[in-house]
């Protein structure tokens, strides 16, 4: 009779420390999903300043140049603002408060609103000339969805960017 009453506690025990490790896999395979995740959005960030700069290189390698660049965001990401932000500010607009705490920074590009820029709110793009950019408007902000233009004139010495 022990056996037998052995039998039935181990068999329940045994179904609840399956059930048990089945939840602890589950929960575990999610928190990776979730982290490889935000790997891919911090990673879609930073590859967008790398080939936003390269199309900026390529462009000044020529005479003259126009070409459309596709903006590859995460979600979330509405804008990016091109500001002086040491200049005079001439559009003082939500992109404006969103972005204006990092005018200690050496940055001219922005990516509004900064909580979804996954850590890289700002980075400094070379050859661009934002005292044109700026000239009008200054933050310079185009939506994700509608793309930058990179120009440059047989004359200019730095790139545009409208």
């Amino acid at each position: 009779m022990k056996k037998r009453g052995q039998q039935t506690m181990s068999m329940p025990f045994g179904i609840i420390f399956a059930i048990f490790l089945i939840v602890v896999f589950v929960v575990i395979a999610f928190i990776a999903v979730g982290y490889f995740l935000d790997i891919g959005r911090s990673s879609g960030v930073g590859m967008f300043y790398a080939e936003f700069q390269d199309a900026v290189d390529e462009s000044m390698g020529g005479q003259f140049s126009e070409a459309v660049f596709e903006i590859d965001l995460p979600d979330g990401v509405k804008q990016v603002c091109i500001a002086n932000l040491s200049d005079t500010i001439t559009n003082p607009g939500p992109a404006y408060e969103a972005i204006r705490n990092y005018d200690v920074y050496a940055a001219n590009t922005f990516l509004v609103p900064p909580e979804y820029a996954e850590g890289m709110e700002w980075k400094l793009i070379e050859h661009i000339d934002v005292e044109k950019i700026t000239f009008e408007e200054n933050p310079y902000c185009v939506n994700v969805e509608a793309g930058l233009t990179i120009k440059k004139g047989f004359y200019d010495k730095l790139v545009i960017v409208a």
